[in-house]
């Protein structure tokens, strides 16, 4: 513990329950829980690069400035924000935060819930998403449900499950299973599988739609 801060030195492996204080991890370390399924850090999490955490995570805030790939066994939950820049975040489980912006790739297996999520590369999740404000630069691939105000993609989206939301707009290429977006833009491709509810359709390219019944 150095300045209140609890240092892990690079490529090492530490077991934390509950730190009370704010937490800075090493180039390569690892963090696992000692006794449970989850560590809680009750302050900010800084990264130095690539860390592995084998087990869930709640903590306040995470950072990381030089870039590097964070890897979550587990449910990642914050209470406020998550910015990794020039990063990726890789959680297994859910992940739940207020803001999270993320430099190159998102990638959840059990769903995401937050406000804001901007990512400058690749979102992707194998569950159901809820959030006010999804921006993404690259490519979005939802599993489930989608559920929020706007979503703008760079590239190409697709979401197997239903859509809802006020406004949606993709550069590329969008494929989606149906739901209710009231504005839709795309700039090249754009196909309803399902039954859409929409009130404004604009579609630079070909649009494939199956209309309500």
């Amino acid at each position: 513990m150095v300045d209140g801060k609890m240092r892990i030195e690079p490529r090492k492996t530490v077991e934390i329950d509950v730190l009370e204080e704010d937490l800075f991890a090493g180039r390569g370390s690892t963090i696992k829980a000692k006794t449970g399924e989850t560590v809680i850090v009750k302050g900010i999490v800084e990264f130095e690069g690539d860390c592995n955490i084998l087990s869930s995570l709640h903590a306040s805030s995470l950072r990381l400035e030089n870039g590097g790939r964070i890897n979550v066994k587990g449910d990642l939950i914050v209470e406020k924000s998550v910015n990794l820049e020039n990063g990726e975040l890789l959680v297994s489980g859910r992940l739940e935060a207020e803001d999270v912006d993320v430099g190159k790739v998102v990638r959840v297996g059990k769903g995401l819930k937050c406000l804001k999520i901007g990512v400058g590369g690749v979102l992707e999740s194998m569950g159901d998403v809820e959030a006010e404000k999804i921006s993404v630069g690259g490519k979005v691939s939802f599993q489930g449900n989608v559920k929020g105000h706007n979503l703008s993609v760079g590239g190409t989206l697709t979401v197997n499950g239903l859509t809802e939301l006020e406004r949606l707009d993709v550069g590329g290429v969008a494929k989606i299973s149906g739901g209710r977006i009231l504005v839709i833009s795309v700039g090249g491709v754009f196909e309803s599988t399902g039954n859409l509810f929409f009130e404004k359709l604009s579609v630079g390219g070909v649009a494939r739609l199956k209309a309500v019944d």
